[in-house]
């Protein structure tokens, strides 16, 4: 697990940079990255959106499993195997639930890109 000033450090070299947040098959957010911080359980970014005229747009996601940077890229990791570490029997016994809605990061590694 990566400490909070890890993530805080990583991001902020960031800052003033038009990103985007992505999964591997989505596009999720793109903007101006002006304000981070980490609140609780989430990191919450402020964007300025130019598709919306500049409209401010705060996106949280949760605080991740594990955090690393790769290619310039920020990654934000919340798959399961990550979660379960070398507990295998806990992840085959998620993997086999039937999950009939699951949330959007759900397994998913999130990355933020500068453009």
């Amino acid at each position: 697990m990566t400490s909070p000033l890890e993530i805080e450090k990583a991001v902020t070299d960031h800052l003033q940079k038009t990103v985007q947040f992505s999964t591997e098959t989505k596009m999720l957010k793109k903007g101006k990255l002006i304000l981070f911080c980490i609140k609780d359980f989430f990191c919450v970014f402020t964007l300025l959106c130019e598709e919306k005229k500049n409209k401010k747009i705060i996106y949280e996601i949760p605080y991740p499993y594990n955090f690393s940077i790769q290619d310039n890229k920020l990654v934000f990791d919340y798959t399961i195997n990550t979660f379960c570490r070398v507990n295998r029997q806990l992840a085959k016994h998620i993997n086999s639930l039937q999950l009939k809605k699951t949330a959007k990061l759900f397994n998913k590694k999130v990355s933020l890109t500068p453009l």
